[in-house]
């Protein structure tokens, strides 16, 4: 996602060369069926410019924790190739994370001023929030007071609810012993409902970056450059290196013109330098600057400028269940408006797993004051929210039928992004390396987030289809829910791919336990480099990351940390 939040800041020149920008008049150039405006534009054709030329088309290596589905495991990175980045792409869900989860940044993870209270403070100065239309208010309940008033961001609750969630899902997710609470952005997210959407209600439009921070182009200290593509950091002392005490200082950016269809190197300058190319390419960017780890620059001809090991380290993605979802045939129809659904349940460990494998699973975590592959800080991060009883699955309803995708939220295992040449266009090496956490649960060895998320998901749809009164409409349900269990997780785990949801690769952590940036957003090692995107990320957020991505933008801007 591309943070125009900074935008807003006073008199200081700011260049913002994001990756390749297309420029106003390419806006109605044909999308994935011709149209690419209404593509983006139009919340029912959500994602429908991923996999076209407006997408980067990542892909990542072959990944041995998932099957191989004919593509050894490899998953598509969508990422958006447009003003507006990936913001342009995704399904808009516009949320932010519980009390407990924010404040770990702080009181966990050191992180001064980085809490609760900061962060959703500055959610709310993204947003504007506005009501649910009057035909469908009696289905939603909501606090006014938790969302805002000001910012560019439209949030809306849907335009209509098909009978299935109040008549049914509802009632049967209390019956079972799950919330149903009023609101769940109000710091505690546990339990089912309906999410914001991040569109512009006037006339029923995505509101994204793109939309909303492209309108301010007129202003004397915005240069956009479009149709370019970042290739690196220009420094000030072109003698400095890795093995100097000093720090660098960033003199502007190189960039390659695209729209010539040159490859010839052009350059920017500024005071500082800002980098929100998202959680796979503001890490390749800096390893292309030199700032990285030198074993991996210096065999790529890659002057290391500074030695900063944990670049592009700590990517994560929670594993979802989506190819195919959970699916319930029903023995009734739903009529009613054929708008976007979107009905969420975030739910504990707790609420989500038998008391057995809770016990088990937690016996494990008490054991474990260290895991192979995991740092320390994540780990404290992780235990924290098991026992608090935070949010660590999902089950969410997006779609006109009765399908519904579990996620694993907040997966144990890491992994990283790095460039593998020295070629800016070169897309880089991404492994998320899903499913590589080993756990021993009941003295058995199992792939701990497939695990959970298998045992989740079985418990969770048990539950569903045995408890009135979804029990009396359902026919049949697939994957059975009375499968045995290793039936039951050879189906998950096939089933199981990217959730899209990228975070990490550049930390915002002390150095010593993983840390890219610091908590002014600095860049380790520089005097005026910062990262302000979804990257930074100490710890994978339970919320979907698009509202806690404007939050840090507007935390960028507002609290002063890049000053």
């Amino acid at each position: 996602m591309t943070i125009s939040g900074l935008l807003a800041r006073g008199q200081q020149d700011y260049f913002w060369p994001l990756y390749s920008l297309k420029t106003p008049t390419l806006l109605l150039e044909a999308g994935a069926d011709g149209n690419y405006e209404s593509n983006i534009t139009n919340p029912e054709r959500r994602g429908t410019i991923q996999h076209t030329q407006y997408d980067w088309q990542f892909w990542t290596l072959p990944q041995p924790g998932l099957d191989d589905n004919g593509t050894m495991g490899a998953q598509p990175m969508p990422r958006g190739k447009t003003l507006g980045g990936t913001s342009a792409m995704n399904w808009m869900i516009h949320n932010t994370d519980s009390r407990v989860q924010l404040d770990i940044w702080e009181s966990l993870l050191n992180l001064t001023s980085w809490n609760w209270e900061t962060l959703s403070t500055a959610y709310r100065q993204s947003e504007t929030m506005h009501g649910p239309p009057a035909n469908a208010s009696q289905d939603f309940m909501y606090n006014p007071d938790d969302y805002g008033g000001n910012g560019y961001i439209q949030s809306v609750l849907q335009r209509s609810v098909f009978g299935l969630f109040p008549q049914f899902l509802n009632p049967t997710l209390l019956n079972a012993g799950y919330r149903v609470p009023t609101d769940q952005n109000g710091g505690n997210a546990v339990g089912g409902g309906f999410l914001p959407l991040a569109i512009e209600p006037s006339n029923y439009t995505r509101s994204y970056a793109g939309s909303v921070y492209h309108t301010r182009e007129g202003r004397p200290n915005l240069h956009v450059r479009v149709n370019s593509q970042v290739t690196g950091i220009k420094w000030k002392r072109d003698k400095h290196s890795a093995t100097t005490t000093a720090k660098a200082t960033a003199a502007g950016l190189s960039y390659i013109d695209r729209a010539s269809r040159s490859n010839s190197i052009s350059h920017v300058h500024g005071r500082k330098v800002i980098l929100s190319a998202g959680c796979i390419q503001s890490s390749q960017i800096l390893e292309l600057s030199g700032v990285g780890d030198p074993n991996i620059l210096t065999p790529l001809g890659i002057k290391p400028v500074v030695n900063l090991i944990n670049v592009g380290v700590g990517l994560r993605d929670p594993p979802m269940m989506n190819y195919l979802p959970i699916s319930f045939d029903l023995n009734m129809t739903f009529s009613g408006d054929k708008y976007i659904q979107n009905y969420i349940e975030l739910e504990s460990a707790r609420n989500m797993l038998s008391d057995e494998d809770y016990t088990a699973a937690s016996q494990w975590l008490n054991s474990s004051n260290s895991i192979p592959g995991l740092p320390n800080a994540q780990l404290r991060v992780f235990k924290e929210l098991w026992f608090a009883n935070e949010p660590l699955i999902e089950m969410a309803w997006q779609f006109q039928v009765a399908n519904v995708t579990p996620y694993n939220l907040v997966p144990l295992s890491q992994g990283t992004v790095h460039i593998n040449s020295s070629d800016p266009l070169a897309p880089p090496a991404i492994d998320p390396n899903y499913n590589r956490v080993m756990a021993t649960i009941d003295g058995t060895e199992v792939e701990w987030d497939m695990w959970f998320l298998a045992k989740a998901t079985q418990f969770w749809e048990t539950k569903v289809a045995t408890t009135t009164p979804m029990r009396d409409i359902i026919t049949s349900v697939d994957p059975p829910f009375d499968l045995p269990f290793e039936q039951y997780y050879s189906v998950v785990k096939k089933r199981t791919g990217t959730s899209e949801h990228l975070t990490g690769g550049n930390p915002m952590l002390a150095q010593e336990e993983g840390g890219v940036v610091d908590t002014n957003l600095l860049v380790y090692g520089t005097n005026n480099v910062r990262i302000v995107d979804g990257s930074v990320f100490p710890y994978q957020p339970s919320a979907h990351p698009m509202g806690l991505t404007y939050a840090l933008a507007m935390r960028a801007v507002f609290g002063d940390v890049t000053a």
